[in-house]
């Protein structure tokens, strides 16, 4: 009787172990998907971050170029006004 208990304890014991193998190969498979499909998502997120780099870097080199060819305007507004101004008091010493 005792050597029947011992097998079927062991029998048990065999079952348990071959269950939590089949549950821990199922366990890994599935964190190997999830890993996978982490892995596939950081890969495109990182493809769009690099996009959205280019993207704004060609933005701040258009806004500069902006930046600049506006102040380039106001520059020669500024020098037309001096002018402008100058002239005017020209004609009004020349008017006197």
């Amino acid at each position: 009787m005792s050597n029947g208990f011992v097998l079927v304890l062991l029998r048990e014991l065999r079952e348990g172990l071959q269950k939590f193998r089949q549950e821990a190969a199922e366990r890994v498979d599935t964190t190997a998907e999830r890993l996978d499909q982490v892995s596939g998502s950081l890969t495109r997120i990182e493809g769009d971050l690099n996009e959205l780099r280019k993207y704004m870097r060609q933005l701040a080199l258009n806004q500069a170029k902006h930046e600049e060819q506006h102040a380039q305007s106001v520059e020669s507004v500024d020098k037309e006004l001096r002018e402008l101004k100058e002239q005017l008091r020209r004609i009004k010493l020349g008017g006197r």
